[in-house]
């Protein structure tokens, strides 16, 4: 491997990073890259390509609520080297100077393992010059909401109990006062380095490991954490961030010598659900034979510029369920609705299913905040139904205008909503938006499709708009995904979570940096019985850079529906919807049967810029 640092003495150091598995997962391993099975003593399986963390002088078994700290404290007490490191499995150090960046990797192969530094001799090259290496000092703010910093100690309070912290405090104050100012420091600050993550010469890991443990080990004996749920079961793990902030802050005063750099991380491998597109298009079941004796009541929001986009919903719709369902379709709308595009959507009616248009005050919504550049006031509108519909519109199905119904609408219908005010499928980053909004579970949905018990809502809420504005007013500066979170907050214990069949996001069909709810086993089982396709963020099928697996869908039902006349570019996007798409980061690559075409990105937007198309 390439020595990013041949200037270096000849003679180098033992250098010994404990990457924490729990499960297995792809792993580096070599003299310096040590792969340690986390809570071996309590785990029902065996990594055998992982040390364990149950030999000698450990605290194995403490896992659950310790985390990665029963690696640190094996190495402490039974590994010697002369640099000790601690890194995650899917969190790597990035072993490029001076970097403060993140990359994301789905794989580790020798061109990632060269491309992150990886080999011993880089490694050892590279800690030499160093006494301490942490990674990337970042901003202390909720997931998402960059712009909203907070202390370290208002942040712990948000996301854990303050009660905790001000009982370290105090620990240290009283047991350790050479680390007391430290600590204040650490939390008054608004910028931190995450995840434990850091690799100490051998006489400062020593020096921090006697102060973290010491203070830990008080604390456990002071503080009750068996009614905590699992998430805050992991409070030493959560504490320790904290207290190895404190610790270099410290190192850095008392040791005025001392050598401190920070490193970029990388995140990675990630899961992806095991499925072939192909083969779930080309074996699809019928979809419509189940029929309900009663309309379905169906609501959507667009203008002008996604109309064309809501006709293909409708159109899928229509399409998958029973010839003689009855189908009512409201469209929530304001002006930039045109009548040209009412006319052409109205098209659609027949015996069994009506369309009405309900006209908007959009300047009810002016206050709502719109930071996504493919979300318009629309998404908002919804906010109203329950007081634009009669009283005897008792449950409505909300749809995006960027779905394709692959299944039969009747049975979302008829999903159980269990006398809940709304139904909707779990989020893609379901746990983490959850965790930002501070909600009392991790049942955080995505609201793109929704079905909502009206007739609960306006039992349980004398005026939910008023409720809904309240919301956004007390989270406005932490909400980021707009109605989203609005809803989320309004109904988060009177939501009914139906199966992923019916919102099958983007990042479900992909490798997943978020962390989420549900599992790889829930994902392949909705692929293999699709209700809706949510072509989620920027992976839109009108777009040339679009690399859906499904968005061959969308285009079925483009053309079936009732905009007979493509522009030019409409065209030029539906003729590379048949290729396979490959983006890197310079080129964009079309492949269609035997024929493979590489363009450089640059080219690309210069010609899409022309014809003022998005990319």
């Amino acid at each position: 491997m390439h020595n990013n640092f041949p200037n270096l003495p000849q003679k180098q150091p033992s250098v010994k990073i404990l990457l924490c598995h729990h499960k297995e997962a792809p792993y580096v391993k070599n003299e310096c890259f040590v792969p340690i099975q986390v809570g071996k003593e309590i785990s029902k399986v065996t990594l055998d390509y992982c040390i364990g963390d149950n030999t000698g002088d450990n605290i194995s078994a403490k896992n659950k609520s310790w985390c990665e700290l029963t690696a640190l404290y094996w190495a402490w007490k039974n590994l010697d080297a002369d640099y000790y490191g601690l890194m995650h499995y899917r969190r790597y150090l990035h072993f490029k100077k001076d970097d403060n960046n993140f990359y994301i990797i789905n794989q580790i192969s020798e061109a990632e393992i060269e491309n992150g530094g990886w080999d011993s001799e880089n490694i050892k090259s590279f800690c030499s010059q160093y006494d301490i290496v942490t990674a990337p000092i970042w901003g202390i703010h909720p997931v998402g909401a960059n712009h909203h910093l907070m202390t370290g100690y208002d942040f712990y309070a948000k996301e854990h109990y303050s009660k905790d912290l001000d009982i370290i405090i105090d620990i240290v104050k009283a047991k350790y006062p050479q680390f007391y100012f430290s600590l204040l420091d650490t939390l008054s600050n608004k910028h931190c380095f995450f995840g434990n993550i850091a690799i100490m010469k051998k006489e400062y890991f020593y020096e921090y490991c006697d102060f973290l443990f010491g203070v830990l080990f008080e604390a456990e004996k002071r503080i009750d954490i068996s009614s905590y749920n699992a998430y805050q079961y992991r409070i030493w793990g959560f504490i320790a961030e904290r207290l190895i902030n404190c610790y270099v802050i410290y190192a850095t005063n008392q040791y005025p010598k001392l050598k401190l750099t920070t490193l970029g991380i990388t995140f990675g491998v990630f899961d992806k659900p095991k499925y072939d597109s192909r083969a779930i298009l080309a074996h699809k079941a019928p979809t419509t034979k189940k029929l309900v004796r009663e309309p379905i009541n169906i609501c959507m929001s667009f203008d002008d510029n996604y109309a064309a986009h809501g006709d293909a919903v409708i159109t899928s719709m229509i399409q998958n369920t029973h010839p003689q369902q009855s189908i009512h379709i409201y469209i929530l709308h304001d002006e930039k609705l045109s009548n040209k595009n009412k006319k052409i959507i109205k098209q659609a009616e027949n015996q069994n299913i009506r369309i009405y248009y309900v006209k908007i005050n959009k300047k009810q919504f002016n206050a709502l905040p719109l930071n996504r550049e493919y979300i318009s006031l629309n998404t908002y509108y919804r906010l109203t139904i329950q007081d634009l519909l009669p009283d005897d519109i008792k449950k409505i199905i909300y749809l995006d205008s960027d779905i394709i119904v692959y299944g039969n609408i009747a049975e979302l219908w008829e999903e159980p909503l269990d006398n809940m005010c709304v139904g909707a499928v779990l989020d893609e980053g379901g746990i983490l938006q959850a965790r930002r909004l501070s909600l009392p579970d991790t049942n955080y949905f995505n609201a793109g499709i929704m079905i909502f018990n009206l007739a609960q809502i306006r039992k349980e809420f004398s005026n939910i708009f008023i409720n809904y504005f309240e919301n956004y007013y007390k989270y406005k500066e932490i909400i980021t995904l707009q109605d989203q979170d609005i809803l989320n907050i309004t109904y988060s214990q009177k939501t009914k979570i139906i199966p992923l069949r019916w919102n099958i996001n983007s990042r479900m069909l992909e490798y997943n940096d978020l962390e989420y709810k549900y599992s790889m086993k829930d994902a392949e089982d909705a692929l293999q019985n699709i209700g809706i396709i949510h072509y989620t963020d920027q992976k839109k099928p009108w777009r040339y850079s679009c690399n859906h697996p499904f968005r061959s869908l969308y285009w079925k039902y483009r053309l079936k529906g009732h905009y007979k006349k493509f522009s030019l570019h409409e065209l030029l996007v539906w003729s590379v919807s048949k290729a396979s798409i490959k983006v890197s980061q310079k080129h964009v690559s079309f492949k269609l049967r035997e024929l493979e075409i590489n363009i450089n990105k640059e080219i690309i937007r210069k010609v899409l810029h022309l014809l003022k198309v998005k990319y």
